[in-house]
């Protein structure tokens, strides 16, 4: 049904043809807008090649403003009519006359195409504003289909897509790297349902940090803020849900800190094959030693080990260390995840947060606040005071609002969650593990072993050092 148009419009198009006795060849840019300037109509820029060319006679359109809403984009079109030396056909199904090869021709269309432009102008100024107010009461105003809602219904969950963006959102916050992420998305088929592709790295990114997730309205891809500061709730059922059932805006907030604030993310900063590189550590040196390959007759290998490596850019290395990768890591695999079974049977995970020391302080610009915007409303301060009072204010609570959301951010041995325990060790991804191992051990030692030479693996040569 979405083509119906076009093809009609094919057929109307080769019915007019016929009186100039040539074949005919199609442009089509469907569904790509003539008035926004920001759009690249690839067969438009085509037929004009074309044209210049000598490949094309002419151009047929089934009107004035199908072709061109920009007199910028029609100028083009009657700079190739004026300058080219052989008459070339232009006409629509309009029946008015917008022959470009004609001055009369030329005049019309350029006074059409303005009318055109204006109309669409205004037009986009009356949905802009429509949009906005919609925007301003929490009103879904339709829109590409949002990932995490039904299609028939895009106020209501799409229960399947809903929890993958949930389990997406809690991976970020608990250390899985967005490329993670899209990995996991890519090998488990799942697409962009209007594109009918793949996610891009990119696009994932944006559905983790969405303010739709928790109920939140955006208007030009900013948060909406009502009168009194709060966030401007939007008419959908939200993913992030309190115990209670209104959206989780204190996560939404945490989320924020860690998009502004990147360092407060518990995060690798590169991405890390093995499991302990740089965490596990040379017993001679005190180098952090990292994971390689093993080759065997010069061939590489399933396998690897963890080694002390002198380079250029690490000339305080010994280089005289190395143990077996898995057996070293299955080795702290076990003793870290005793750990996290211990502490969740003794009731330590969550732990209680301890209060934070400026709630006071957000409390009492919450409260100047208010009471300045009841002094506007009693036209007892001036504008302009009124204004910069409100913003110095407005900005201390912005900044106070994120400075909670990163103090009470959920630390690493936090992120081990009833599910966590329920998945087990292999259910998460290699850097939320060495969160949680880091959460838990500050390093691990590597001892050389007895007599300096290699052998078979002996587990008393591998020190945890554990945190505090």
């Amino acid at each position: 049904m979405e083509r119906w148009g076009v093809l009609k419009q094919r057929e109307d198009l080769t019915t007019l043809a016929e009186r100039y006795e040539r074949p005919v060849l199609f442009y089509e840019d469907n569904n790509l807008s003539a008035f926004k300037r920001n759009i690249i109509r690839p067969d438009f820029k085509r037929i004009l090649r074309d044209l210049k060319l000598g490949t094309l006679d002419g151009i047929l359109t089934p009107d004035i403003d199908r072709f061109a809403r920009q007199p910028k984009d029609l100028e083009k079109a009657i700079d190739i009519y004026e300058d080219s030396k052989r008459h070339l056909i232009f006409d629509t199904l309009s029946g008015q006359n917008f022959d470009l090869s004609t001055a009369d021709g030329r005049f019309s269309a350029r006074l059409f195409v303005n009318i055109a432009n204006k109309s669409s102008e205004d037009t986009s100024r009356r949905i802009k504003r429509d949009n906005a107010a919609k925007a301003k009461k929490g009103i879904y105003h339709g829109g590409t289909h949002a990932f995490g809602w039904c299609i028939d219904d895009r106020r209501k969950l799409d229960p399947k897509d809903a929890k993958r963006v949930e389990h997406a959102v809690d991976g970020f916050m608990a250390g899985d790297k967005i490329s993670t992420i899209w990995e996991e998305w890519y090998e488990a088929g799942v697409v962009n349902p209007n594109t009918g592709e793949p996610f891009t790295w990119a696009g994932v990114k944006t559905i983790i940090f969405r303010p739709r997730n928790f109920g939140i309205r955006i208007y030009q891809d900013e948060a909406q803020i009502d009168a009194d500061g709060n966030y401007v709730m939007g008419d959908w059922e939200s993913i992030f849900t309190n115990e209670d059932g209104t959206p989780d805006i204190d996560k939404y907030e945490r989320l924020m800190a860690m998009k502004t604030q990147p360092e407060t993310a518990p995060q690798e900063k590169s991405t890390v094959k093995y499991l302990l590189s740089r965490i596990v550590r040379c017993g001679r040196c005190g180098y952090p030693m990292v994971g390689k390959p093993v080759w065997v007759r010069g061939k590489k290998t399933a396998s690897f080990a963890y080694n002390c490596n002198r380079t250029n850019s690490s000339p305080e290395a010994c280089g005289k260390m190395g143990a077996s990768g898995p057996r070293v890591d299955e080795l702290i695999q076990e003793l870290v995840w005793a750990q996290v079974v211990a502490a969740s049977k003794e009731r330590r995970i969550p732990q209680e947060e301890k209060p934070w020391e400026k709630e006071g302080e957000l409390q009492d610009v919450e409260e100047q606040i208010k009471e300045l915007k009841e002094l506007w409303e009693q036209k007892r301060v001036r504008a302009a005071s009124y204004v910069t009072a409100l913003d110095d204010l407005e900005g201390r609570r912005t900044q106070l609002k994120a400075e909670r959301a990163v103090k009470t951010y959920t630390p690493a041995i936090r992120t081990i969650t009833p599910e966590l325990l329920k998945a087990g060790w292999d259910g998460i991804s290699i850097e939320r593990q060495r969160v949680i191992i880091r959460s838990v051990l500050k390093a691990v030692i590597i001892h050389p072993s007895e007599g300096g030479r290699g052998g078979k693996f002996d587990p008393s040569r591998v020190e945890p050092v554990f945190a505090e």
